[in-house]
């Protein structure tokens, strides 16, 4: 008995099938966002500091919210391009609260910086800011985010570290850097302002990084919000 061998061929249809099939397994990369950003004033911007406040100038958004600009250094690539310098955009005032979206927002860009929190940082005087002498560091109230750095001749550097995500093409990354002014006053001046409820106003920049990956300190603060500016609920400090 004769055993016929059927050969199977495939067709051009089918092989191209199989093809998309295999390629279509193959895990595709997502457009993420990555590189540096530099923020810097408008013209006539800064910054006012109040013990439970930071609102930025110029105001826009109806006065919720404040112009910025990126600087030179700005190279952040995303799905839209390339974030270079001298962008326009918006940053949100920021009063007690949670994870801030939209927090900083560039003209012509579909880029949202949300703030997912402050890092409180280490100093070496605690929050007795008026002891400090150059290169020394304090906090005007325990736990606040403001980093008080003593910068000798009566001038103060401030510094504030923030952390957050961009969601950009379906992948998140992850941005982290510090807003900074000098002020010609004593840390220990900025601190009995601050104390008094009164407020501080100032130029200011910011560096952040924009990573695919987020910071291990950061890992273990986001959720935690405005930690440093939920001081309106904290009983004040008797200084020594």
């Amino acid at each position: 008995m004769r055993r016929t061998l059927k050969r199977y061929t495939l067709s051009g249809g089918s092989m191209a099938m199989g093809a998309a099939l295999l390629f279509a397994l193959i895990p595709t990369a997502s457009a993420s966002a990555i590189g540096t950003v530099n923020e810097a004033n408008c013209a006539g911007g800064g910054v006012t500091v109040t013990l439970t406040t930071v609102t930025w100038l110029p105001a826009t958004l109806g006065g919720t919210a404040g112009c910025i600009a990126t600087g030179a250094g700005t190279n952040l690539t995303y799905s839209g391009g390339t974030l270079g310098a001298g962008v326009v955009g918006n940053i949100l005032n920021l009063t007690p609260g949670g994870i801030v979206n939209d927090f900083m927002t560039f003209t012509g860009t579909t880029l949202d910086f949300v703030l997912d929190g402050f890092t409180t940082p280490a100093t070496t005087n605690g929050t007795n800011c008026a002891s400090t002498v150059s290169g020394q560091t304090c906090v005007a109230v325990a736990g606040s985010p403001f980093l008080l750095t003593n910068l000798g001749s009566g001038d103060t550097a401030v510094s504030l570290t923030a952390y957050g995500t961009i969601l950009d093409g379906g992948t998140t990354s992850y941005w982290s850097g510090s807003f900074t002014t000098q002020l010609t006053a004593a840390p220990g001046t900025v601190e009995t302002v601050i104390l008094a409820s009164g407020s501080i106003t100032s130029t200011q920049s910011a560096q952040f990084v924009v990573t695919t990956v987020p910071e291990p300190a950061s890992l273990g603060l986001i959720g935690a919000g405005l930690i440093g500016l939920a001081l309106a609920t904290k009983k004040r400090k008797a200084r020594p």
